[in-house]
């Protein structure tokens, strides 16, 4: 059985969150490699809970969720990962004793610089080849769409 025009949508191969799915997982896939042949030993999602640690250290593990949209069991494993590496280290939040603060680890903030340049070249490298005008575009785009689907999500 051939697929013709009218089923391709049926597929779902044209489908926005087909499309964004494949998309987001060429980056994250890039993104890996590209840590992993430098002799990095941290995942790409690793990389996002890092980066946001090297903005501001002292964030709370839901601090830390909410802005790399993962949930509590996940980021609890990826600082679980990191700290079991020795990039991070918890410390008990003196307003709050239920929750912990994370903070980076000598070894954590020395990954920094190279960390930033690789994840600086893979940008680079997934939007070589879409012009800038088509590229904003796109990031609009995307971010009206998260917009509209987390107006009411305040929780991870």
């Amino acid at each position: 059985m051939t697929i013709n025009e009218e089923d391709k949508e049926f597929t779902g191969k044209e489908s926005i969150g087909y499309l964004t799915g494949v998309a987001y997982r060429s980056i994250n896939r890039r993104l890996s490699n590209n840590l992993k042949s430098s002799g990095n030993k941290i995942t790409s999602e690793q990389y996002g809970v890092l980066k946001q640690l090297w903005i501001e250290e002292g964030q709370t593990q839901l601090d830390l969720a909410c802005k790399t949209s993962k949930d509590k069991p996940g980021i609890t494993r990826l600082l679980n990962n990191l700290e079991s590496k020795g990039y991070i280290e918890r410390r008990v939040n003196d307003d709050d004793k239920r929750c912990n603060k994370i903070f980076l680890t000598t070894n954590g903030k020395k990954l920094k610089k190279i960390a930033l340049e690789i994840g600086e070249q893979t940008a680079k490298e997934t939007t070589s080849f879409v012009n800038e005008s088509e590229l904003q575009t796109c990031k609009k785009v995307l971010a009206q769409i998260c917009s509209g689907l987390n107006k009411d999500k305040n929780t991870v």
